[in-house]
C-alpha cells in the first residue's frame, strides 16, 4: 500500500473522544504536589543486594582460581623434583658407562677370563 493512500483511510476511521472530565483530572495531577518516589528505594536495595552477590561470586571465583594455581605449581614442583632424580640417576650410570670396561672373553666352568681395557695399549695397525 502506499503512503498517498493511508491519508484518506485514516480519515474515515472515527474520532476518538476523552472522557468527561479528562482535562479537570489532568491539571489536578499537574498542580498537585508530586509524592516522593517510594519505588526508588526497593529498586536501590535490590540493585545493592545484586552488586554484592556480583562482587562476592568474582571474589569466590578469584579465591577458586588461585588454589587451582596453587595446585598446579605444586604439582609442576613435584614433576621438576622428579625429572632432576631421574636425570641424577642418568648422570651417574653415564659416568659408570664412560669408565673403561672390562670385557668378558670367555670361559669354562672352571675359569673365566676378563680383560680390563684401561690396562691394553692402544693398538695400531
Amino acid at each position: 500500500m502506499e503512503d498517498h493512500s493511508v491519508g484518506p483511510l485514516l480519515r474515515e476511521l472515527p474520532r476518538e473522544r476523552a472522557q468527561e472530565g479528562f482535562t479537570a483530572r489532568v491539571m489536578l495531577r499537574l498542580d498537585a504536589p508530586s509524592e516522593p518516589k517510594r519505588w526508588l528505594q526497593p529498586r536501590l536495595v535490590l540493585a545493592t543486594a545484586a552488586l554484592a552477590a556480583v562482587v562476592a561470586s568474582a571474589g569466590i571465583l578469584q579465591v577458586h582460581a588461585g588454589r587451582q594455581e596453587a595446585l598446579r605449581t605444586a604439582e609442576a614442583r613435584k614433576m621438576l623434583r622428579e625429572l632432576r632424580s631421574e636425570h641424577d640417576s642418568l648422570k651417574q650410570e653415564l659416568q659408570t658407562l664412560s669408565q673403561p670396561p672390562v670385557v668378558y672373553v670367555g670361559g669354562d666352568d672352571e675359569v673365566d677370563l676378563v680383560v680390563d681395557l684401561s690396562r691394553v695399549r692402544s693398538a695400531r695397525f
